[in-house]
């Protein structure tokens, strides 16, 4: 359950950007709906999603229309990463030798502090 502060202080904020004392918001089940602008913001797991984007997603949809629970958040699809050219491989060389490069110092500072552990606990 939202608490009652949480929901007297909320406002679109595609409303409250443009005009800061509109925006107010009508609660309806799991659902926040805009008195100004029409757009409906869900409620999942009981916590207002006030994103444009989710607001957007519901504007045209008038309140009875509203499904009881909230659908779930649209995902947008991560871009796609760019191929690997040889030019980007060339730019990665020195990073990748620097690593290595820790790794191995790193590894040799281990095999001397142990080495030398070893040589205190036989004493």
């Amino acid at each position: 359950m939202v608490s009652q502060d949480l929901l007297d202080i909320l406002r679109c904020p595609v409303c409250v950007h443009n005009e800061p004392e509109g925006g107010e918001l009508d609660h309806l089940g799991n659902w926040l709906l805009c008195t100004d602008c029409g757009r409906k913001y869900p409620i999942r797991d009981d916590i207002p999603v006030m994103l444009i984007d989710e607001g957007d997603r519901f504007a045209s949809l008038a309140p009875e229309e509203l499904p009881d629970i909230p659908p779930p958040e649209q995902l947008h699809p991560a871009p796609a990463a760019p191929p690997l050219t040889g030019e980007l491989i060339g730019d990665l060389i020195p990073y990748v030798v620097l690593g290595v490069a820790g790794l191995v110092a790193g590894l040799v500072a281990f095999l001397l502090i142990r080495k030398l552990l070893q040589r205190e606990s036989a004493a």
